[in-house]
């Protein structure tokens, strides 16, 4: 009964056969997916490969596995649903038409498409290779996802780093890409530095992995003082590469706002002053004890001049500061293709003294001041011991700080006190907040009114609690925390800050957790690549945390609103609020949407449900019962612990729908879109563990498991599956089921900074690896000779899981000695080195011989096994110990 046609449809994950035989049922087909995968498809895809530092053009081959046969859509009869049945079709003639789920896509330019199936994959069926299959594939490989991950427009007067967080749906090991090329132009001049792995941005005390380098604009031709623009280019393992100039001209023109733009693919801009007086040079010490008027405020050449200048020639307050800046009427000169800008508040710094800093009541300045390449820089004084706490910016009344015309402001090393306030500017283009503490002031910490107008760029180590306001961000949120709703293209090391910690906040507030990702959020709706990675989100109760923003579908070009490319990495989620209560992810719940090319990977869901890449929208009208829909393709859902993972499909009894049709059927059976999602297309490695079994998966993908919770499996659940309280630790506890899942993905480190490797735990922690690894000290030899060194190992051993408990200082389980396999046997010669202060690991069959020696063999206590002969030759010389 021989496979005489093989088709990969068009939806690009589904495999379709034609045999010869008669019809059957499910249990007709074992595939064995997750033991000896009996149905396997091999494809390769062009892409790149690492090359002396650099990537050059290659391939991806790919080994694809049919997971499980699919099932037909749901039929209601009239009373209810005809039994499930296999997608089989018969064709007549002796030939049956099947189809089968894949565990990735095929893509349409994927080539050598070679089917082989081991025997007994279909009940009668013998094992066949070479089986030619027919590429009907419409499905675009997907390109990798990026996000520049520091704030723009920062002043260098040196080196420079430029940091790209990337991420893709068909790493190797845990290298998203092949490499990264970095450039940086003048446009005259242009470096280039490339990245082909994964390095540590710590700039901002967050130890973030990314691709990462450093530009030195002085080295061989130096580069032009003045904004230079940096690029990007991403070659993926798989696919096409892809660029932050999609044009390819690295055009200069713009570049004022060229960095201020939603989308991934934008340039960095970098403000390149190598003397220090492009964007430098003009302070101006703000003092409340001055009663100084604008006119005898004098703009300084050094901060130590304004800090040490008499109060006689110091601003009483910002506004005074910036009417000051005006009058000094600076330019900026020309450069790297801006014009001269007059005017300018470039190379301004507004430096404020320690203690309280009010706005005027009525506050008036003339209009015009601009800020063309840079922010305007206000900063708490560096003098100071503490100047994030002891500058304070407090809002007073309902008038504030007219910026002028300033389009760029940063705010640094100081606290906004806020309330019914607002810092104003026109047009408001760009701020960037680092280094600063965000509250309310007395009596207004339930006040939602905005700091400032317009929209916040960049914050970097903000922390945000005891106010309404949330910290809403278009550019890029950093090493933050908040204890409230956040919304940014680019959340990194984010910190929920609990009701408890706040201390202003009633636990009940809606928004201690997470809202539907599709939802729509303040950042603008046609953003995508939206990334959330390695932060915090414990002590959740209901919904209102975070979210991320659909794009519509005419701005997307897809049939509906489009959620593609998000990125969650690496995020420790935990509910401690009722079980029943809305979800962390409702991602197409209530909505119909396109979701595509997304990925969710490495994430620790505890104590609630994700209802994940859900198909249920809500129709309005009888028509839209049979024809709202939701469509998914492409989406990676990896590395995942997940408490519950419900999905509705076309078997889900819709009240809505039931009640529009008015006969009780609310099941849909045209909602198949979405289900590569249901059939586990592109999970991997994932482990399910809620007590609650319904609306499943029919595959959870390879490698993936799923049982019933047990607060045992990790270290300190504090969920509401565990004890509760919040606070918990989702490390893997030794023998915890979640070990073991994990082969590949986007990131070598874990949530909390810890390397990934092949054989780790499924969600944000990896765990300890399990299963068999090699041990390869640096330096490490094999014994060849008298002289040569034993492959030895310095280090601490511990059982698979272990954790060893001491004092503080205490060391470690130690070892110093030799490590040797089964039946290994070590000979070190009468003049080589003897193990002392130590000993040698053996395993069961494993033996050591050592000539003589001045020392005698050490048997660790405790060593698993017994020793089963001890011979002692003639001459004293040769001592062999056997263990089992």
């Amino acid at each position: 009964m021989p496979i005489t046609a093989a088709l990969v449809e068009a939806n690009g994950w589904v495999l379709r056969l034609t045999v010869t035989g008669s019809p059957g049922s499910f249990a007709s087909y074992t595939l064995s997916p997750d033991a000896a995968p009996r149905v396997t498809l091999a494809s390769s895809h062009a892409g790149f490969v690492k090359s002396a530092g650099a990537a050059i053009a290659g391939a991806l081959a790919r080994t694809l596995v049919a997971t499980k046969p699919l099932r037909k859509p749901v039929n209601w009869n009239g009373s209810g649903l005809d039994p499930i049945v296999v997608d089989e079709v018969d064709l007549g003639g002796g030939s049956v038409q099947v189809r089968l789920a894949l565990s990735e896509h095929v893509y349409a330019s994927d080539t050598g498409l070679v089917l082989a199936v081991l025997a007994g994959w279909r009940t009668g069926e013998a094992a066949a290779s070479g089986i030619a299959v027919t590429n009907a594939s419409t499905i675009a490989a997907p390109v990798p996802i990026m996000r520049w991950v520091r704030p723009q427009y920062q002043v260098a007067t040196g080196q420079f780093r430029l940091s790209l967080l990337v991420a893709s749906h068909h790493a190797v090991g845990f290298d998203p890409a092949a490499a990264v090329k970095f450039t940086a132009t003048d446009g005259t001049t242009t470096k280039t530095v490339w990245a082909d792995a994964l390095a540590t941005d710590n700039d901002y005390s967050d130890n973030l992995r990314c691709y990462s380098v450093t530009i030195d604009p002085a080295t061989a031709t130096a580069l032009t003082a003045g904004m230079l623009r940096c690029d990007a280019e991403v070659y993926p393992w798989l696919g096409a590469m892809r660029s932050t100039d999609p044009a390819g001209t690295r055009a200069m023109t713009g570049l004022a706002t060229a960095g201020l733009v939603n989308s991934a693919e934008v340039p960095f801009v970098v403000a390149h002053d190598p003397a220090g007086t492009r964007y430098g040079g003009r302070y101006l010490y703000v003092d409340p004890a001055s009663t100084a008027a604008t006119a005898a405020v004098v703009l300084k050449t050094s901060l130590a001049a304004a800090a040490g200048a008499p109060l006689t020639e110091k601003a009483p307050n910002i506004q005074v500061a910036i009417q000051a800046i005006y009058n000094a009427n600076l330019t900026l000169p020309a450069a790297n293709g801006q014009a001269a800008v007059a005017r300018c508040a470039d190379t301004a710094t507004i430096v404020l003294a320690p203690g309280v800093h009010l706005p005027l009541t009525s506050s008036t300045v003339t209009l015009g001041l601009k800020t063309n390449d840079v922010p305007l820089r206000i900063i708490g004084d560096p003098n100071d011991g503490n100047p994030r706490a002891n500058c304070i910016m407090r809002t007073a009344g309902a008038t504030g700080i007219r910026f002028s015309d300033v389009g760029k402001c940063s705010f640094a090393n100081l606290t906004l006190e806020i309330g019914a306030f607002w810092f104003t500017a026109t047009p408001a283009a760009g701020w960037w907040l680092d280094n600063v503490e965000v509250r309310g002031r007395t009596g207004q910490a339930a006040s939602t009114v905005l700091p400032m107008s317009g929209t916040f760029q960049h914050l970097t180590r903000v922390r945000v609690s005891q106010t309404g306001w949330r910290p809403y961000a278009s550019g890029l949120m950093r090493n933050c925390a908040s204890s409230r709703q956040v919304a940014c293209p680019v959340i990194v090391r984010q910190r929920f800050i609990s009701a408890e910690e706040d201390g202003t906040i009633a636990t009940s507030v809606a928004e201690n957790a997470m809202t539907a990702i599709n939802s729509n959020a303040p950042v603008p709706a046609t953003v995508e690549d939206n990334i959330v990675a390695f932060c915090d989100f414990r002590f959740l109760r209901g919904r209102g945390l975070l979210t991320n923003p659909s794009a519509s579908a005419a701005a997307a070009g897809t049939p509906n609103k489009s959620l593609r490319r998000l990125l969650w990495l690496n995020n420790v989620f935990e509910k401690i609020g009722p079980t029943s209560d809305a979800p962390f992810l409702a991602c197409g719940e209530d909505d119909s949407l396109t979701m595509s090319y997304n990925i969710i990977e490495g994430n620790s869901f505890a104590g609630d449900r994700n209802n994940s890449f859900y198909s249920d929208p809500l129709p309005a009208t009888l028509a839209e019962t049979n024809t709202l829909l939701n469509q998914a393709q492409v989406n990676r859902f990896a590395n995942n612990y997940i408490s519950w993972q419900p999905t509705k499909h076309d078997a889900f009894n819709d009240t809505t729908t039931a009640a529009l049709r008015g006969n009780g059927n609310g099941y849909r059976p045209h909602m198949v879109e979405a289900w590569s999602y249901i059939y586990g297309v592109g999970h991997e490695g994932n482990y399910e563990g809620g007590a609650d079994r319904s609306f499943p998966l029919e595959y959870y993908g390879l490698r993936s498991d799923r049982s019933v919770h047990a607060s045992s499996w990790f270290v300190n659940d504090r969920s509401a599956y565990g004890p509760g309280g919040g606070g918990g630790d989702y490390t893997p506890a030794a023998g915890s089921p979640l070990l073991g899942l994990v082969l590949k993905g986007s990131s070598d480190r874990d949530f909390a900074n810890a390397a990934r490797a092949a054989g780790g735990a499924a969600g944000a922690y990896q765990g300890v690896v399990t299963g068999p690894v090699a041990l390869a000290p640096a330096g490490g030899r094999h014994a060849g000779s008298g002289q040569a060194t034993s492959v030895g190992w310095a280090g601490s051993i511990g059982p698979l899981s272990a954790r060893h408990v001491g004092p503080v200082l205490a060391s470690l389980i130690g070892w110093s000695g030799q490590l040797l396999p089964h039946s290994g046997v070590s000979v070190a010669g009468s003049t080589a080195a003897v193990v002392s202060n130590g000993a040698s690991l053996l395993p069961a069959g494993g033996s050591i011989a050592f000539g003589d020696s001045p020392a005698a063999l050490l048997v660790p206590s405790g060593l698993p096994g017994t020793i089963r002969t001890l011979r002692v030759g003639a001459d004293q010389r040769t001592i062999v110990v056997h263990f089992n």
